[in-house]
């Protein structure tokens, strides 16, 4: 038996490390460690979690957290021995090569007991979690090592992840286990959304779909899934008018009932290793409600961007504050003065955080500053480009070229992205102004060069200002966008 168990660790070993994809492509890395599952409804969802990991030293599988550590038992080395934790953590030794080991989690006891969406959520039947709310990290490597998971599920069970495939696995690299974002477990509703792969909606772009799947807890009558999937489906379409394709190859969004909240509620965006987005929606789903609220749209922006590494919650809440309504106004859902009058009454609540810098924006003056620092660079790709580009050219410039929403980036990073995308110096200009500088901004002096006022409570429009020819360009674009018709009017 022992000669058998030490043959079958040295195949599987030279299996890993010999794992390519085929001639015709680039060769895949083979993962460092492999991760068999098994989902299965015993008296609540439990995962019986099998690791292997290429290591010639020992590594250790770090629970995040004592509640994650306290949902672990029968943890178990290759050889089947017991180990215990000490600091949430069993270290293993590798026996040729390779390191096993074996343990089973109680994901339902997990959830309940966390009961946070921004964490880990069971509703009926169904779990979502971020993945290191069950799946221990492998620690001892010199970088974040490659895993591929795979998944068995009992009879009526589901499991899926934002991470993308390769072959029948699906990956997680470039980040920890810790950073990684969303996973649906157990009996919940789960479809794919087709989308159009990121920028091939461009001129002269070869067209390919990705996909968007769509996880929905119980807690919202069947004939309500149809309206929020048909809710997510154009909400997407929109996003693509403005980034000319959709903002991600393959995404999870995790739909959670709450209560008996009719709108939308709260959202999150988790990119770690594949993009996945949370977000609260009421038991009591109505559709006008729906496309009237602003969250989904929102967080689907922060999925077309890197995360910023640093104090720049500003510039990512920023973009997606600014580009929210944008993308609603091209799709047809909103009108421009309507877009106009909001920024004109929101954007004071930033103008403070322009006189601190920047990054030491706090609370709302991360949305509101960092969307009139967006509005700023929209107006100043524009003027640099005599009107050939805009915002959009270089959000979804970065995109194209690689700056997916998967992955961490420093602000100066980002900022040659888009100015090499646009052409321009813009953005590192703005951001040297009234990031390094602290240099303050005058609203009232915006709105007068954009010919923009209020009047009676009323947003006014004036076509005589000097910059009336940047203003029409902005929330409507410079290049025909579709609309995209409105269940009541489809």
């Amino acid at each position: 038996m022992l000669a058998s168990a030490m043959f079958q660790r040295i195949l599987i070993a030279t299996l890993l490390a010999l794992a390519v994809a085929p001639a015709s492509a680039q060769p895949v890395p083979a993962p460092d460690c492999t991760v068999d599952g098994t989902l299965s409804d015993d008296d609540g969802l439990r995962l019986d979690i099998v690791y292997r990991c290429r290591s010639t030293g020992a590594v250790s599988f770090h629970a995040d957290g004592d509640r994650v550590a306290g949902k672990v038992t029968d943890f178990r080395d290759g050889d089947g021995r017991t180990l215990l934790p000490s600091a949430n953590t069993w270290r293993v030794e590798p026996r040729g090569g390779l390191v096993e080991a074996r343990y089973r989690y109680d994901l339902t006891g997990y959830a309940r007991a966390v009961d946070q969406v921004s964490v880990a959520v069971q509703r009926g039947g169904g779990v979502l979690a971020l993945l290191s709310a069950w799946l221990l990290e492998p620690r001892g490597y010199d970088r974040a090592p490659i895993i591929d998971i795979r998944m068995t599920t009992a009879a009526g069970l589901v499991f899926a992840a934002g991470l993308p495939k390769v072959g029948d696995a699906s990956r997680l690299s470039g980040t920890t286990v810790r950073f990684a974002g969303y996973s649906a477990l157990g009996r919940l509703g789960l479809q794919e959304v087709a989308v159009p792969l990121p920028g091939s909606l461009r001129p002269g772009q070869r067209r390919g779909q990705g996909v968007l799947q769509v996880a929905i807890l119980d807690g919202v009558p069947e004939a309500s899934r149809t309206t929020l999937i048909d809710w997510v489906r154009r909400t997407a379409e929109a996003q693509a008018n403005y980034w000319q394709g959709f903002t991600a190859r393959q995404m999870l969004l995790g739909l959670v009932p709450a209560g008996s909240r009719r709108g939308v509620g709260y959202g999150r965006t988790v990119p770690g290793g594949g993009v996945t987005v949370m977000v609260q929606v009421g038991a009591e789903v109505d559709t006008r409600r729906l496309f009237n609220d602003w969250v989904l749209t929102h967080e689907l922006i922060h999925t077309g961007m890197p995360f910023v590494r640093g104090r720049s919650t500003w510039f990512m809440e920023g973009a997606a504050t600014y580009v929210e309504p944008i993308i609603r106004a091209r799709a047809g859902w909103k009108t421009e003065e309507e877009v106009w009058r909001e920024w004109v009454e929101s954007m004071p609540q930033g103008a403070g955080a322009f006189t601190i810098g920047l990054a030491n924006a706090s609370g709302r003056q991360n949305y509101w500053g960092g969307a009139t620092f967006m509005l700023l660079a929209d107006l100043a790709i524009r003027r640099a480009t005599l009107g050939g580009k805009g915002l959009e050219n270089c959000l979804g410039g970065a995109l194209w070229n690689g700056l997916d929403g998967s992955l961490r980036v420093g602000l100066d990073e980002y900022a040659a992205a888009c100015d090499r995308a646009t052409g321009t110096t813009a953005m590192a200009s703005l951001i040297e102004r009234h990031v390094a500088r602290a240099e303050p901004v005058d609203l009232a002096a915006l709105w007068r060069d954009l010919g923009i006022s209020m009047v009676g409570g009323r947003v006014v429009l004036d076509d005589r200002a000097p910059g009336t020819r940047w203003r029409k360009m902005i929330v409507m674009g410079t290049r025909p966008t579709s609309r995209v018709l409105l269940p009541w009017e489809s």
